[in-house]
């Protein structure tokens, strides 16, 4: 199957790109394989050097790039400009801590001397997905570069322009040829990469069938898997919360990027205390976002990737309103394209009902209350996912203490749950597993090597 640059708002076919021959995969295979043996004795301060010329490269080029995913994707132009500078700061943030971060520590043993050395292993797989098609690319590509190892990236098929945009950035920014490279593969011959002794590791960040998919092989093959998988996140708000910084984090949390994001808000939980209220005004911020082109600056909520992830939607929907759910706002838009799904609030939802118990990949929020901290804490945790999730109260001793109840990976206080630089990222349960980002990520594909001196 060729990757199709579609426009999910015009409908428009943009680029059409064959996938690639078993020959021209194993020719770029060997030559990262090539690259990476020059590499890997590059100083750490000259490798850092390169991640600043790459932060310059995506300022310069970030309304360029905010194109190509609002034409590729359907994201809006002001969120992919902000993807763009979230790059950028990625880039700067492990220019300044990567090279302390990868100095061999010395450590107490029962040796004259003992020291723990970092050290690159070889290429990195990355398989990525569609909804934050540079930001889950370079969170990726900048720790397994930075580290001393080469990487491959097999993206989503509907985003090869994209793909193909980072590999320019990551050329012009001084990389040696062959050490980053975009590809177009089939099914069978990710399998096949993923089995080739050049590629030490895979980084995946997807669905949940994709990763049993990919875990599987990567098991067989013993190979080190890093994986970011779906999200349910609860969005937890008690009585004493302020009613309107929750509604106006609630709202940016659930509708960016169409609401096509793991870490989105998906399950409003609110006290039965200040419910109506909560309600009331979430239905007016709600109402008032703009939904429309994503070329257009005053956008806030684009189409949908296409109109099968619409129809989807439009699938769980429906179910939970037949299963005595309320819809308060939104809907499909029959008159707007195929691809466009208005931002909604859904009203007593059953537990059971597919908003409930699904993950929800598009701009629809369910609603459910709450009477006591053991029943939030339950209804938080009663999902398979466990990615993150946000806790609203004024009093931090009983958000420390949900916090610590609650199963995921991140929670976040008084905010909502997002990814930077600086902290370690992933989730547990069927979110998956292993860290990205800070020092945590920078290590996953490091080979922790201890080295005694009796």
């Amino acid at each position: 199957m060729a990757y199709i640059s579609y426009n999910p708002w015009t409908g428009r076919t943009m680029a059409t790109f064959p996938e690639m021959a078993d020959r021209e995969i194993g020719d770029i295979v060997s030559a990262a394989g090539e690259a990476f043996r020059k590499w890997r004795h590059v100083p750490a301060a000259r490798r850092c050097g390169l991640l600043r010329s790459m932060a310059d490269q995506l300022k310069s080029r970030r309304r360029e790039v905010a194109e190509i995913m609002a034409t590729e994707m359907g994201k809006p132009v002001s969120q992919g400009m902000a993807e763009a500078d979230k790059c950028a700061l990625l880039c700067s943030w492990y220019a300044d801590h990567a090279a302390a971060m990868l100095k061999p520590e010395r450590r107490e043993s029962s040796a004259r001397e003992s020291y723990v050395s970092y050290e690159p292993q070889g290429i990195i797989l990355g398989i990525m997905p569609w909804n934050f098609p540079f930001w889950q690319v370079f969170r990726f590509i900048v720790p397994a570069l930075t580290g001393g190892n080469g990487a491959l990236l097999k993206h989503a098929s509907n985003v090869p322009r994209c793909a193909l945009a980072i590999e320019e950035i990551v050329k012009a920014s001084g990389y040696p040829d062959g050490l980053f490279r975009t590809l177009f593969p089939t099914h069978d011959q990710v399998s096949a990469l993923i089995s080739s002794p050049l590629v030490r590791g895979v980084s995946l960040t997807g669905s949940n069938n994709a990763g049993s998919t990919v875990a599987a092989i990567a098991g067989k093959n013993l190979k080190k898997v890093v994986m970011e998988l779906g999200g349910s996140d609860p969005f937890i708000v008690f009585p004493d919360a302020s009613p309107e910084q929750a509604v106006e984090a609630a709202v940016f949390s659930r509708f960016q990027n169409c609401g096509q994001s793991c870490i989105a808000a998906k399950r409003l939980i609110i006290h039965a205390d200040i419910y109506e209220v909560f309600r009331e005004r979430l239905i007016d911020r709600v109402l008032s976002l703009k939904t429309g082109d994503p070329l257009d600056n005053s956008t806030d909520v684009g189409p949908m990737v296409n109109g099968a992830a619409a129809d989807e939607l439009e699938r769980q929907l429906d179910l939970t309103l037949r299963a005595g759910a309320k819809l308060l706002c939104g809907g499909r838009d029959p008159d707007a394209g195929p691809a466009v799904f208005l931002p909604s609030v859904v009203d007593q939802v059953p537990v059971t009902a597919p908003l409930a118990c699904e993950e929800v990949f598009g701009p629809v929020v369910p609603l459910f209350t709450f009477e006591s901290v053991a029943e939030a804490v339950k209804m938080a945790n009663d999902t398979p996912f466990g990615l993150g999730a946000a806790v609203w109260t004024s009093d931090e001793s009983l958000a420390l203490d949900v916090a610590r109840q609650i199963d995921t990976g991140t929670v976040a206080i008084n905010g909502f749950v997002k990814s930077e630089p600086g902290l370690p990222f992933g989730g547990v349960k069927e979110s998956g597993y292993g860290r990205e980002l800070a020092v945590e990520g920078l290590r996953e594909f490091m080979n922790i090597k201890t080295i005694n001196i009796f």
